[in-house]
């Protein structure tokens, strides 16, 4: 009898198995996209569910609308920079129609699921947004380049005596604030990589070519043929994993100083997002337009700026109007970025967002050298506040990236 019991079992395991087997996620693949300069990111939010000694987690915004709203979020985030093309949900159905993985799915394997759909997607860049709960509300966000495999990554934890004095709505605001400071934190890092990406991506756009062979990846049917098994096994492994660890221990281990270090400059940031009557409201109000470029460098040069945003920022000189005012501007008043070179549009814009002043500038290539000049000026008067010029050779703009707090000490004009 217990012959015969042992037999059945083995046989259910075996079929139960099969099935595990046969309920993997299945990708298509998508045709190319039109070629663009733009960096296409497939985004990816999810809640980890972790067991605890007090029971589950009670969320005030569940998983599934945790996802849509951090989606929908960093979605307009990115697409108002200018310099990313996102996914849309449209695609994202045609790859994997009515399967909906779950968030330890995605997770599972070191993100496997995620890099897979990415470059079934033809993205170049896949960014996840993991909320998870031990003793602390975490946050972690992975950006991760589809192609060349490098990763930047960025963590901070809403502590616990902080969301205590919050109520559903800040504390859901805090979840949308801890991402934005995540994103500039991984931006630092990730820029020259995010630049090499958009001039190679520019310059394949303006030969008008769909793929660039050396940095495609292998066709996913071929990916899939030769590790769909290392995959099942990483999902079970990984769930696995998930039902056996529970979230007290996650946190037993004392962070290194730098992590502790991180950890408060993420609360202090938070903080300050969380209570803008505080922040800085002393000295100029400027505002630093796009520069400008000639269409296979535009995203090179919306980076430069976007890094030199971050350089006056970090100064404390000035009171810095948001990228996202001034997108709003141009959308109200049908305005396009290249008409700001106009400085009667540059006035108006600057005026209308209660700006004293303004950077402007371009990037231009000449000849085996990559030029970018910027000058602040006064937006009453229009005259030149300070000005300066960085320069590199041209193909590795990146290195201009290093130099963006030499430029931004020039345009303060020795402000202090």
């Amino acid at each position: 009898m217990r012959v015969l019991t042992f037999r059945v079992t083995l046989v259910v395991l075996f079929f139960l198995c099969c099935g595990w087997a046969s309920a993997a996620v299945r990708i298509s693949q998508l045709p190319p996209p039109p070629p663009t300069a733009k960096l296409r990111v497939f985004v990816v939010a999810v809640t980890t569910e972790f067991k605890s000694a007090k029971g589950p987690v009670f969320w005030p915004v569940s998983p599934e609308e945790f996802d849509r709203i951090q989606k929908k979020a960093i979605g307009e985030r990115l697409r108002q920079q200018g310099i990313y093309e996102v996914v849309a949900d449209s695609d994202l159905r045609a790859a994997l129609g009515t399967q909906k993985p779950a968030g330890w799915e995605w997770l599972a394997d070191d993100c496997r699921l995620v890099r897979e759909v990415g470059r079934a997607l033809h993205a170049d860049y896949a960014l996840v947004s993991e909320r998870s709960f031990a003793i602390h509300l975490q946050f972690d966000t992975r950006l991760m380049n589809l192609h060349s495999g490098k990763e930047f990554a960025a963590e901070g934890y809403v502590p616990s005596t902080m969301l205590r004095a919050m109520n559903k709505e800040q504390k859901t605001l805090a979840g949308g604030e801890a991402v934005k400071i995540q994103f500039r934190q991984i931006f630092q890092e990730a820029r020259g990589d995010l630049m090499r990406t958009a001039v190679r991506k520019g310059k394949i756009a303006t030969k008008g070519s769909g793929r660039d062979e050396k940095t495609v990846p292998p066709p996913l049917e071929e990916k899939a043929a030769a590790g769909s098994q290392p995959l099942e096994k990483g999902l079970q492994a990984a769930q696995a994993s998930k039902d056996k660890a529970p979230a007290a221990t996650l946190q037993k281990t004392p962070p290194p100083p730098a992590a502790v270090e991180k950890q408060r400059a993420f609360e202090k940031e938070l903080e300050r997002a969380l209570n803008p009557g505080d922040q800085k409201k002393a000295g100029p109000r400027l505002i630093v337009y796009d520069f400008e470029a000639s269409e296979p460098m535009k995203v090179a040069g919306l980076i430069l700026t976007e890094a030199l945003r971050e350089a006056l920022h970090h100064s404390g000189n000035f009171v810095l109007i948001q990228r996202e005012n001034m997108v709003k501007f141009l959308e109200e008043y049908k305005l396009q970025q290249s008409g700001l070179v106009d400085k009667k549009q540059a006035v108006r814009a600057a005026k209308w967002l209660a700006a004293s002043e303004a950077v402007t500038g371009n990037l231009a290539v000449l000849g085996n050298t990559s030029l970018l000049q910027a000058k602040r000026m006064d937006i009453e008067t229009l005259g030149t506040l300070a000005a300066g010029s960085i320069k590199c050779p041209a193909g590795r703009e990146d290195e201009l990236l290093e130099r963006m707090p030499e430029l931004a000490a020039m345009l303060t004009g020795g402000k202090k």
